[in-house]
């Protein structure tokens, strides 16, 4: 038995008849299923991620049911054994009904900035604005919308609605929830940008060797440090100068002895590293001398 039921129902001229283009359904129920999983790990619902089937659809609105059930069958029938079957039900209806909430904060939102977020009762919060509006919500609900990966799969869920599409709204619900969205509310389902995490920022003195050199102001180096390659900025302007002028000039091999800066951030998608060099100590030739002296002496000059 499906452990819940999330109903989505697109109503509209193109889905009079009781059918959808699948050009136009299938990324839409790509997008619910990755919906369900982020929000299972974004929620730490207890037991595997969840799959999420379609159960057949009935007449008049095209309307597709998914069923987010328990992968792990054995998993089922040792919770029944053990009486946790109820337990695990409640967790994932209750993560649908976090889901169909989300979908409504993020049409009231409007990606309008929130000034504060107030607790008012267990399971309850308030969202104050800046523009003196509030709404009340889960806050397991809140912690869906906050997130990036999640809010671009709800973006996708609701790109079939459209005047040129022929999808007027559409229905999220879930037991006794239920959300509607139509094309008015699509600019509230726009991701709005990231934020970047300030991970580490660290200067160390490194050789690196020169493999792009850019003689355009602004634009960044290619070097390698023997191991990586990557770009990065130069901001010592007394040797860029010299650059300019002639009085530096690179052969091929040579390297740069340079205090390079190293700025990490946290992005969407992963980590993020920024580098600049920021002084350039010593200009390294890239020939390389043989070893052809004894070790008992000195090497004449």
């Amino acid at each position: 038995m499906p452990d819940a039921v999330l109903t989505l129902q697109y109503e509209g001229q193109a889905v009079d008849a009781g059918r959808m283009d699948v050009r136009q359904l299938a990324p839409a129920l790509i997008a619910a299923a990755d919906a369900v999983r982020q929000a299972h790990l974004l929620l730490q619902v207890p037991g595997p991620t969840p799959q999420v089937e379609v159960r057949a659809t009935r007449p008049g609105s095209f309307i597709v049911d998914l069923l987010v059930a328990d992968p792990n069958i054995a998993r089922q029938v040792m919770d029944l054994l053990i009486s946790k079957q109820a337990t695990a039900v409640v967790d994932l209806g209750s993560l649908v009904g976090y889901l169909v909430g989300s979908v409504g904060l993020v049409r009231r939102l409007r990606n309008r900035k929130i000034a504060r977020a107030e607790r008012i009762e267990p399971g309850r919060i308030v969202l104050h604005l800046e523009d003196g509006i509030t709404i009340e919500t889960e806050p397991e609900s809140f912690q869906l919308v906050l997130d990036a990966t999640y809010r671009r799969s709800l973006h996708d869920l609701v790109q079939p609605i459209g005047t040129e599409q022929g999808i007027a709204q559409l229905t999220a619900s879930a037991d006794d929830a239920a959300e509607v969205v139509s094309e008015a509310d699509l600019p509230a389902f726009e991701v709005p940008p990231t934020v970047e995490e300030e991970l580490a920022d660290s200067t160390a003195v490194v050789v690196l060797r020169p493999i792009n050199v850019a003689f355009a102001e602004g634009n960044k180096w290619r070097f390698s440090d023997g191991e990586n390659t990557f770009w990065a900025s130069i901001e010592d302007r007394k040797f860029l100068d010299a650059v300019e002028i002639g009085t530096e000039r690179f052969a091929k091999n040579d390297m740069l002895r340079v205090r390079l800066r190293t700025h990490q951030t946290r992005v969407e998608g992963g980590l993020r590293a920024e580098r600049t060099v920021t002084e350039v100590l010593d200009h390294l030739p890239g020939a390389v001398q043989l070893d052809l002296f004894s070790n008992l002496g000195d090497p004449p000059q």
